[in-house]
């Protein structure tokens, strides 16, 4: 009976802790001849594929601007007509979503030179999955309540074997 409640509350912790290390999502941003190019991936690196994306400018923040889809690598490249602070908007339709700020300066959106590096950022931002602090921290506590659990038996057992003895 104990090793069934152990195994239960162990398939409860491990259910649980599941949802806690979730993923989040993630974009980076590339500026090519004057195309934003956004990559949206799910941490750690796996490609937000299909995903609705909507883009406002910075004049309207009610209407969209364009919207979209993602190709089958996260990309979506849009030409921002005019300088400012634009949102991207992305959204898988399974509870994983993200809005960022890509700021359009005059020099992003001319031609770069033909040997220039594409200037790529990340963008985070709050809430888009638990942070290294978080993780480490359910981490140990996962760790901790295994361990807790295991010695738990371990001293029921030793109790059973001494009334056993006696």
């Amino acid at each position: 009976m104990i090793k069934r409640a152990a195994f239960l509350t162990l398939l409860i912790v491990v259910g649980f802790s599941a949802g806690v290390f979730a993923h989040g999502v993630n974009t980076e941003t590339s500026f090519h001849a004057g195309v934003a190019v956004v990559r949206s991936t799910y941490s750690p690196e796996q490609p937000l594929a299909d995903a609705l994306v909507t883009i406002y400018s910075p004049g309207d923040r009610i209407n969209a601007w364009q919207t979209g889809r993602t190709d089958k690598t996260g990309h979506f490249a849009f030409l921002p007509d005019i300088d400012g602070e634009w949102i991207f908007f992305v959204d898988d339709q399974k509870g994983h979503s993200k809005k960022t700020a890509i700021i359009i300066e005059p020099d992003k959106t001319e031609s770069p030179e033909p040997d220039a590096t594409d200037d790529m950022a990340e963008h985070d931002t709050p809430g888009s999955g638990p942070g290294t602090f978080h993780r480490i921290i359910l981490g140990l506590a996962l760790i901790f309540g295994i361990t807790g659990i295991f010695y738990g038996f371990r001293s029921r057992q030793s109790r059973k074997q001494i009334h056993k003895d006696i």
